[in-house]
């Protein structure tokens, strides 16, 4: 900051505004000829430094700095100034890559695929340069100056490198409402830690919570008392309208015990409180989606012109998880649920079935083992059981007498146990 000055001027020529500032501070100064105008200026006590850089700012003038020198000019003539020495810069580089011949190399890759990076590569290209994919052989193809293929060597470094792949291990449970409604607190109870809802609330319904363990529906600090999650305010981010109290979407992070929802889960199966209906693993790249589908094609005939075809309706149950590795080493998991049966109840249209579907789509962050648990998607089965006696449960009128109907219904929710593990092989 300069030294403060007092000024008192009124129309005073801009010139000697600053042959005024080169006595106060001893500058260098230098105008440059479209520099006009006069200043009015009423200060006092300003430094003189701020005191020259409100003139410039009034007068649309600029000082740049040469050596030891200070030039004043206007603001357009330094704009119009620069473009002309990049113009002057850009030709003379422009002179040189001429006067250098060309090179065609090639480059392949081990992990990116060539096609991929041809376009964000060619910005880094002179006018005269390009690149070739070839997919057979994964191999990129350059032409240009010796510089620019430099720069492009650069950029492969760091794009074509191994990725970690995640491998995924999803286990689905078909459990009973009561199994469902408990399976949060058998997991903390298990010494699994670190549970945390991210993006929606529990499953309805309470169910008893140890102290000192963070239960499903709290982020943040332990709870100081026993309680039930029904203790706690639970807007539902899914609701998949199922009959029940249940008919949740829950998260759970847990801490990794793999050994304890095993035991669960065999726990559960002994009692006939559930049953481990698949548990598929696979193994994906870093952003590349893995999926997982079970079910049937249902064939579906129509006509139409005296022409009979054919098509085929999934009725499965898909999940589809798309991995993410952070800086941390967390694992960013978007994940899709989708369940989907034939609706006996709706009358088909031209052949075609009302289909019932339930879908969940969230995004969690899991640690490196971690296990995500998912609730909420509701299978209702009816059961219709008829027995008769032999010959006599034919007779009509009176074969009633000798047959027994049982309708049964069962109503169990599946569970998801979604566990990635980053992998380096």
């Amino acid at each position: 900051t300069g030294e403060p000055i007092s000024l008192n001027l009124k129309d005073v020529d801009l010139k000697d505004f600053f042959r005024l500032m080169h006595e106060v501070s001893g500058l260098n100064v230098v105008l440059d000829p479209n520099v006009a105008g006069v200043v009015t200026i009423v200060l006092d006590e300003v430094p003189w430094d701020q005191a020259m850089n409100i003139v410039l700012k009034n007068n649309s003038l600029e000082a740049t700095t040469i050596g030891n020198v200070v030039r004043i000019a206007k603001v357009s003539t330094l704009e119009a100034e620069a473009k002309a020495q990049l113009a002057k810069v850009q030709a003379e580089e422009q002179r040189e890559q001429l006067a250098t011949p060309t090179q065609t190399v090639t480059r392949t890759l081990s992990y990116a695929t060539a096609a991929n990076l041809v376009t964000p590569l060619k910005r880094f290209l002179s006018a005269r340069g390009d690149i070739v994919p070839d997919p057979r052989t994964n191999t990129l193809i350059i032409t240009d100056v010796p510089p620019s293929i430099a720069k492009v060597d650069a950029l492969l470094g760091s794009l074509d490198r191994k990725t970690p792949q995640v491998e995924i291990e999803a286990r689905i449970v078909a459990a009973s409402r009561s199994f469902a409604r408990d399976i949060g607190s058998q997991l903390a109870a298990s010494g699994a830690s670190g549970n945390v809802v991210l993006g929606g609330a529990g499953i309805v319904g309470e169910s008893p919570i140890s102290r000192g363990i963070v239960p499903p529906l709290f982020i943040g600090s332990p709870p100081t008392d026993t309680g039930t999650f029904a203790d706690v305010s639970m807007p539902l981010a899914v609701n998949f309208g199922a009959v029940g109290p249940t008919s949740g979407l829950s998260l759970i992070l847990t801490g990794g015990n793999r050994f304890a929802l095993d035991s669960i889960i065999t726990a559960a199966e002994s009692k006939g409180l559930g049953k481990l209906l698949s548990r598929p693993k696979i193994i994906t790249q870093n952003n590349v989606e893995g999926n997982v589908e079970q079910g049937v094609r249902i064939p579906i005939q129509t006509s139409v012109n005296n022409t009979v075809t054919t098509q085929y309706i999934k009725v499965t149950l898909r999940l589809t998880v798309t991995p993410q590795i952070t800086a941390d080493g967390t694992i960013f998991l978007k994940t899709d649920i989708e369940n989907s049966s034939i609706n006996p109840g709706i009358p088909r249209i031209l052949g075609q079935p009302a289909l019932n579907t339930q879908l969940a789509t969230t995004q969690v962050l899991v640690s490196d083992g971690g296990t995500v648990f998912f609730g909420g998607i509701i299978q209702t089965e009816n059961n219709l059981t008829e027995n008769e006696v032999p010959l006599l449960g034919s007779i009509p009128l009176v074969g009633h007498l000798f047959k027994r109907r049982a309708t049964s219904t069962t109503t169990n929710e599946l569970l998801f146990f979604i566990t990635p593990k980053i992998t380096q092989s």
